[in-house]
């Protein structure tokens, strides 16, 4: 888990309510950082008005404790009955298996009148971080510095594998799971409590949810009501389980309140959730490789897939339905690409990169210690 901080000109933002309530962005001082790094910021400075404690503490109850991992999601607990806030976009899948032409949830929105209305979630699963460690030692001790990338790579997924099961067997009922932090040297294991019971409990209509469309996808900070509510639920006695009549609603350690009183103008903005990957830090060799034919590809690909999913869908609201989350996949992927590769080339990124690591290529030569330890790896990225 992570949190971002940023400074903001409209609101306060937390987990799932980043895309309900998007604010015009006026960037100050920023960052990305696992929670274990917190105590090394200055916070109070950045202007937190409350105890870095109470945002993450590994020995007790702190605001970290109401966030989860919805499917590749993140959600806010906002009940003591498991209640939990995230995107629609991140229970479309939900939304979409729950709906047929006669009940077009998608379309026109849902809500549960009671507990028992709420609708099963196939496939989705709650994570909730108990606990995690930094086991970058642990997996490199595998390394050898005479490997070949294959090896390299083969030797640490199997050494990720033995330390996940080994800790699972340790905690009987989790989860366990290491990240790639940074690639090739940083590892941290996460211990998920772990929960198979999701429902779908409200979602509103798709042209609330995702108003906009693909038109304003990527585009600029949406004013979509990009929200759903969903529940977890475990066995009567507390335990993760599968869907069943008799299970109840989680009872999450934390809730979190939505604070209704508004925020000023350059208030501070701290968001946790789980963020995906990036390549913004990678050789000029890569960036290459993307914009040249990597992303070209998949954009011919995918806009080629679009176009015939949605023709044979035509006046098909059943068949339309069935292809929904795939062709919404597609097209988040299709525009995103494309707005990237614009971007590359207007900003004249690989080029800016080579001329990057002409200066550390130059810098590395004039001191024969490092010449002689880095002198290679340059060259070795083309």
């Amino acid at each position: 888990m992570f949190a971002r901080l940023i400074r903001l000109s409209a609101v306060v933002v937390l987990g799932a309510l980043v895309g309900l309530l998007v604010p015009t962005l006026c960037l100050g001082e920023e960052g990305m950082f696992p929670m274990s790094e917190l105590q090394k910021l200055d916070l109070e400075a950045a202007g937190l008005e409350i105890q870095p404690q109470l945002i993450y503490n590994p020995d007790g109850l702190s605001l970290v404790d109401g966030i989860c991992k919805i499917g590749g999601c993140t959600g806010s607990f906002v009940s003591d009955q498991g209640l939990m806030l995230t995107n629609h976009h991140c229970a479309f899948r939900a939304i979409r298996d729950a709906s047929d032409p006669e009940h077009d949830y998608l379309a026109d929105g849902f809500v549960a009148p009671s507990l028992r209305d709420e609708v099963p979630a196939v496939g989705f699963t709650v994570r909730i971080t108990e606990s995690y460690r930094d086991v970058s030692e642990q997996v490199l001790a595998v390394v050898r510095e005479d490997m070949l990338p294959i090896e390299r790579t083969k030797a640490i997924e199997k050494r990720l594998k033995e330390l996940s099961l080994a800790e699972e067997k340790s905690h009987p009922g989790k989860r366990c799971e290491i990240s790639e932090m940074f690639q090739g040297k940083t590892y941290v294991l996460f211990t998920y409590t772990y929960l198979k019971d999701v429902r779908l409990v409200y979602a509103p209509p798709q042209s609330i949810g995702n108003f906009g469309g693909e038109e304003d996808n990527w585009m600029w900070p949406r004013h979509s009501g990009d929200f759903s509510f969903m529940r977890a639920y475990v066995a009567p006695d507390g335990s993760s389980a599968e869907y069943a009549d008799e299970n109840v609603p989680y009872r999450p350690r934390q809730v979190l309140e939505v604070a209704g009183e508004g925020v000023a103008e350059g208030d501070f903005v701290f968001i946790f959730g789980y963020p995906g990957s990036t390549y913004r830090h990678r050789s000029a060799a890569y960036l290459e490789n993307l914009s040249t034919f990597f992303m070209p590809t998949v954009v011919d690909w995918y806009g080629w897939l679009i176009q015939n999913l949605e023709a044979s869908a035509q006046g098909d609201r059943a068949r339309q339905l069935a292809l929904a989350d795939r062709v919404k996949s597609l097209h988040n992927t299709y525009k995103n690409f494309r707005g990237k590769l614009h971007g590359i080339e207007r900003l004249d990124l690989v080029a800016k990169r080579r001329a990057e690591e002409a200066d550390l290529a130059r810098f590395i030569a004039a001191d024969p210690q490092l010449q002689a330890r880095y002198g290679n790896v340059l060259p070795g990225l083309q």
